[in-house]
């Protein structure tokens, strides 16, 4: 729930094209259909959600389906972020409807997985992410590849300035593909948790680590930028 039209006008001057990366904007709902329609973003950015319902229609006063964002021009959703999972309470029966509801609008899903700061301290890190990622590992035998990406956002690293190690990072990556099935190595994985511009590279460096899921430093159009030309370095 950050940003203004302003900003939305900021991106749409400053951004910048960068070879060989993919750029995607999740802006609140109301801003969507703006960014989507932009003119000069259309060439190089895609624009997509932070959340969708799991309904398709229905006495849901305040909720956006998966449908309705598709019809703003948006092409993916974010669904599972650990503020909707923690703030809302969404369980992994919600997520797993809206991953559904997504792909059946032919949606990109952004599905978020992590553990919090006492799940990984008793050790059950691994074992929290696997159970998040089962509804789409049945899933993966009848998609496309290309129809979901999979972020990786520990929980304590939100929000916080503190970002996983790159070790740690990698380490959760590479069990996540481990458990999706190795064969799947085109499957996009990405890290979220406190990523800017000073720590970007050495993340992306990471052999399983695909791109980012920029929080707070996507409200700043340099910083993103700075971001995104890190990634097409790498």
């Amino acid at each position: 729930m950050n940003g203004s039209r302003d900003l939305c006008s900021k991106f749409s001057a400053r951004l910048e094209e960068v070879p060989g990366v993919d750029i995607w904007l999740a802006p609140p709902f109301v801003y969507v259909h703006t960014l989507a329609c932009d003119t000069r973003l259309r060439g190089f950015v895609s624009v997509g959600a932070q959340n969708v319902h799991g309904d398709v229609q229905g006495a849901f006063t305040g909720e956006v389906a998966a449908t309705m964002v598709g019809d703003t021009g948006a092409t993916f959703a974010i669904v599972g972020h650990s503020e909707r999972r923690t703030i809302y309470r969404e369980n992994d029966t919600i997520v797993d409807r809206k991953l559904k509801s997504c792909l059946d609008a032919n949606l990109i899903s952004v599905l978020c997985v992590g553990e919090s700061l006492e799940q990984r301290q008793e050790g059950s890190a691994q074992t929290v992410v696997q159970h998040q990622l089962q509804a789409l590992k049945n899933l993966l035998e009848t998609i496309q590849i290309a129809e979901v990406v999979v972020a990786y956002e520990p929980i304590w690293a939100i929000g916080t300035g503190i970002s996983a190690s790159p070790v740690d990072a990698e380490e959760m990556h590479g069990k996540i593909r481990e458990y999706l099935g190795s064969e799947r190595s085109d499957l996009r994985i990405l890290y979220g948790g406190s990523v800017n511009p000073k720590n970007a590279e050495e993340l992306i460096n990471q052999p399983n680590i695909d791109g980012f899921l920029v929080g707070g430093a996507s409200l700043d159009p340099g910083s993103f930028n700075s971001i995104c030309q890190i990634v097409g370095r790498s």
